[in-house]
């Protein structure tokens, strides 16, 4: 069955587990990704993201229908924050994340349908980039509120930090959650991990609950509380601070070949 195909175009829209704006924020979509718009109910869509599958409900004025081949020589804007101005000539600020389609390097214009957007502040990447440039990113992240569902700088989940690190570098395609993502890559014994790695920890149930970033000198950068940089050992996440061990250790695997 061919579903109507459609693009945010508001900043940040909250995707939800039900047709309601007091229901429960499962995820975030930025400006220019695209969905399948799998059924309605007045003014509440029920959508299927493009990048990772992730189905929720999204409210109508939030989004536009396009066609299929929209997301040709796209960017993402790389910065905690960037500005472009709309077809009406007012400005809208975007994060780290949106991504920008058909998108101009030199001239720094972009296109939906008929509608010309520009660039007027920001930093864009494009393409498969390093492992250097992952750390680098992770790192502009330090400090950021800890938030359900959240995917920016201004509030982000364990699980939605490391998919946004993946998909904006470039590299790999992480799932939504952190038990999705625990299924990606190839196991790592501990001695052997190395920054870029991606470790998952097991609630007292034994399932996975959260995913943090390898970090350098054996230490972790995570979304808990705020995006924090740790301790990590082979039984899981130590906070110097309080002297607990606050994550349980499941496995580490490599995502990046």
């Amino acid at each position: 069955m061919n579903h109507p195909k459609a693009i945010v175009t508001n900043a940040i829209v909250p995707l939800r587990a039900k047709p309601d704006d007091r229901s429960e924020m499962e995820s975030q979509l930025l400006f220019g990704e695209t969905f399948e718009i799998l059924n309605n109910r007045e003014q509440w869509y029920l959508i299927r993201n493009d990048f990772d599958g992730y189905e929720g409900w999204i409210d109508r004025k939030s989004f536009m229908i396009i066609d299929k081949k929209i997301r040709k020589n796209g960017v993402y804007i790389v910065s905690p924050t960037a500005s472009i101005r709309l077809p009406d000539n007012s400005l809208m600020h975007l994060t780290a994340g949106a991504f920008l389609p058909s998108y101009d390097i030199t001239r720094k214009v972009f296109g939906i349908h008929k509608e010309i957007y520009s660039l007027e502040e920001g930093e864009t990447v494009d393409g498969e980039q390093s492992i250097d440039f992952l750390m680098q990113l992770a790192a502009s992240y330090l400090n950021a509120p800890y938030l359900w569902g959240g995917m920016t700088h201004f509030g982000i989940d364990c699980s939605g930090f490391t998919q946004m690190l993946f998909r904006i570098s470039g590299v790999a395609r992480l799932p939504r959650n952190a038990s999705q993502q625990a299924k990606e890559g190839r196991l790592i014994d501990f001695e052997n991990r190395q920054p870029g790695d991606l470790a998952f920890f097991v609630n007292p149930a034994g399932k996975i609950h959260h995913v943090g970033l390898v970090w350098f000198d054996g230490k972790i950068i995570h979304a808990h509380g705020k995006v924090r940089i740790d301790r990590l050992d082979i039984d899981g996440i130590f906070n110097e601070k309080t002297q607990i061990l606050t994550h349980t250790l499941a496995a580490i695997k490599r995502i990046v070949k």
